[in-house]
């Protein structure tokens, strides 16, 4: 279970050159988690306003794709199999639906009947039999699931869960409102999914996956970046440990890293691809490499790359793939 924290509210008077810069850093429960934003603006009011807007909005939207609340539009989708939904939510499956697209099924919104299975959502952890996984998988396919006009059609037996890329969006929305609301800088965290805009360069830790501390320190403007890892909901068998992301091909928990951390121009990019990418084991490292090269013109694109972690013996190795400073 992540830790939550209780809500603090900050509001700091900083002098930037002749100009007056009011700062306000609060953080709130959200999205199972944390959520922190710290921003920037030139008066108390308009700083304090945005940054209240922009974690009413994500409080909304958790509520709107939350798996675990009855009324959310995405446990409604799952009961009545179709339904008129919010154009939010029309545009996250359409995200999803393309992230499964162009990894060839490595980030899926339709893993639910898995993710149950397994015990993950409950924390009823338990090894499924072979023929169990294999009678779930059948239910797991993207393509089963059909935007029409205002609503959405769920495949038979299928089931949608957004949570791999829901924070990500909620992030950029955050990001926007704050940004249209003339702040100058800040940092949205959402649980470790975190997008920092504005002109200040930020300087960002990775936790060690397999200790305290951090392994790294990346450095961030105008960018996202999110971390997929083993170490946050598992569960062991002997030696064996069972982590939450199921590989959607296979139906079995991803094994092969014990965290992936990727950079993106957006927070919903970073989520979803750091969730692919820790499920394609070796093959994520070429999947970058790939789109690293089809990015012709770097001048004026944001910063596009992954870090991959493994253990070699008890020692967490860091593996680069793409265009990454620290």
């Amino acid at each position: 279970m992540r830790p939550f924290l209780t809500g603090i509210l900050s509001l700091m008077f900083f002098c930037c050159c002749s100009h007056p810069v009011y700062q306000v850093d609060e953080t709130e429960i959200g999205f199972g988690s944390y959520i922190r934003i710290c921003a920037r603006g030139k008066t108390k009011e308009a700083t304090y306003n945005a940054v209240r807007k922009a974690f009413k909005e994500m409080h909304r939207l958790d509520t709107l794709w939350s798996i675990f609340l009855d009324k959310s539009e995405v446990v409604q989708l799952n009961r009545l199999r179709r339904m008129r939904v919010s154009e939010e939510t029309r545009d996250l499956i359409n995200k999803g639906k393309a992230m499964g697209e162009e990894t060839a099924g490595a980030f899926d919104i339709t893993v639910a009947p898995l993710m149950r299975l397994w015990g993950f959502y409950d924390r009823n952890y338990r090894v499924p039999e072979s023929a169990e996984v294999k009678a779930m998988l059948k239910r797991v396919d993207y393509r089963r699931v059909m935007v029409s006009g205002d609503s959405v059609i769920l495949g038979e037996n299928v089931n949608v869960d957004l949570g791999g890329i829901a924070v990500g969006y909620a992030v950029d929305r955050a990001v926007a409102i704050m940004e249209s609301a003339g702040l100058s800088e800040g940092l949205v965290d959402a649980g470790g999914d975190i997008r920092v805009f504005g002109n200040k360069v930020w300087r960002i830790g990775v936790q060690n996956p397999r200790g305290e501390g951090i392994v790294r320190v990346l450095e961030l403007k105008n960018q996202a970046v999110s971390t997929s890892g083993d170490y946050e909901n598992f569960f062991e068998v002997g030696d064996q440990r069972y982590c939450h992301i199921i590989d959607p091909k296979t139906g079995y928990p991803a094994s092969r890293w014990v965290a992936v951390t990727v950079l993106a121009p957006n927070a919903w990019e970073a989520d979803a691809y750091s969730t692919a990418l820790f499920s394609l084991g070796d093959a994520g490292r070429e999947f970058v490499s790939k789109k690293q090269a089809n990015i012709q013109d770097w001048s004026g694109a944001a910063k596009w790359g992954a870090l991959f972690f493994e253990m070699q013996g008890d020692s967490v190795v860091t593996k680069k793939a793409g265009r990454v400073d620290e």
